[in-house]
């Protein structure tokens, strides 16, 4: 009788010390498994530890351009895909409206509402009349689709500090993100010898812009209407990005010329899902050269 219950006894402590195993020591086993010595853990596990796909380059030739100064890199690993000149010292023109209207998005609630107190009539504009009311966000809208000068004039002069506060905050941005070969004296791109960038730069602030997904989905659009808070005055906009009308991969961003600049284009690329920067500067035709870097991206990369 006293063996069996011995014999009982021993039996219940090892069922215990299994227990206890089970409890302590197993999960860590299967915690361990789950980072990758479980062979048969799912694939939404597995791609959460993945790092973004990088693009490969077929071939070594260069894209034909009348730019003087391009680039396209990966949005997602910031990959140079192709550039050329993409150092030297450009004038932005009216891609300087991408940081103009971060600027904007970032210091303005998108349904603050400015009255118009001084008309601006340089360079293109959407006809502000004196005393409108109109809000942040059809500023913003109208100064990206349509490139209104009136547009930026009006979100610049509405800071504190006026003008020149709103500008110093650009400044600010791009050296947030160590962009040093770039600085801005107005918002809307008018000649300045001391207003210019890069390509490089430029591809940067693209991949900023993109991040905002109001931007991100302004510049897609070809045609657009605003008016101001009481709907008594319709601003009818069409986008200078021709692009939109005729090249399906092209989803914005933004265009740009004066004299001096030449053509500029900053455009979003959608290339079957993956996104790519695209910059031209000192173009004869910006929109053409824009398509055959779309054409050389097609036949040469891949993921």
């Amino acid at each position: 009788m006293l063996k069996i219950l011995k014999n009982n006894w021993i039996d219940l402590v090892i069922i215990f010390l299994i227990l206890v195993l089970n409890l302590f020591w197993l999960p860590s086993i299967s915690h361990w498994s789950t980072y990758g010595l479980d062979q048969s853990i799912s694939k939404n596990q597995i791609s959460q530890f993945q790092i973004p796909s990088t693009p490969v380059i077929k071939l070594v030739t260069k894209p034909e351009t009348t730019a003087q100064n391009y680039i396209l890199v990966d949005v997602v690993t910031n990959k140079i895909l192709t550039s050329k000149n993409s150092e030297d010292k450009v004038y932005p023109a009216s891609t300087t409206k991408l940081v103009t209207a971060l600027t904007a998005l970032n210091i303005y609630p998108l349904d603050e509402v400015i009255t118009i107190d001084e008309e601006y009539s340089e360079g293109q504009n959407m006809g502000l009349k004196l005393n409108e009311k109109i809000t942040v966000k059809s500023l913003v809208s109208a100064l990206l689709v349509y490139s209104a000068n009136d547009a930026a004039y009006t979100l610049a002069k509405h800071h504190p500090q006026g003008l020149n506060g709103f500008v110093k905050q650009m400044n600010l941005l791009v050296q947030k993100y160590n962009l040093k070969n770039t600085n801005f004296v107005n918002v809307d791109g008018l000649q300045n010898e001391n207003h210019y960038s890069t390509v490089y730069d430029l591809s940067q602030i693209g991949r900023i812009a993109v991040q905002n997904n109001i931007l991100k989905d302004t510049v897609k659009n070809q045609q657009l209407t605003v008016s101001n808070i009481d709907g008594s005055i319709q601003h009818y906009l069409t986008s200078t990005d021709e692009l939109l009308k005729t090249t399906p991969e092209i989803e914005g961003l933004k265009t740009g010329w004066t004299p001096e600049a030449k053509g500029c284009f900053v455009g979003l690329i959608n290339l079957n899902g993956h996104y790519l920067i695209s910059v031209v500067a000192q173009s004869d035709d910006r929109f053409q050269d824009t398509k055959n870097i779309l054409d050389w991206a097609k036949q040469n990369v891949f993921w």
